[in-house]
């Protein structure tokens, strides 16, 4: 499984600039320095999407979305076991 770390920060930044102020395509990019097209693209994602703070707010707020979403489930699943056991607890006492 890769971890994402393979290129360093820096020439992730010299293969962007050389897209974004040389003007070359990024196959061409990609080609001469031996990465995937699809990579480079990416990289050019990531850079642009990074350049528009309103973009890089809203996945922020994506990623607050997703983490509460997961937080409303685990205490929602926390709530059914608790009404689960209470059930048990007072069926039991009333034997």
């Amino acid at each position: 499984m890769s971890t994402g770390n393979r290129y360093s920060k820096e020439f992730k930044e010299d293969a962007i600039r050389l897209v974004k102020e040389e003007g070359r395509s990024s196959i061409s990019v990609a080609k001469d320095l031996g990465v995937n097209p699809q990579t480079l693209r990416n990289w050019l994602k990531e850079y642009t999407d990074s350049q528009d703070p309103q973009k890089t707010r809203i996945a922020e707020l994506e990623a607050e979305l997703r983490e509460k979403k997961k937080r409303i489930a685990d205490l929602e699943m926390t709530n059914d076991i608790l009404k689960k056991a209470a059930a048990i607890f007072v069926k039991d006492n009333q034997k």
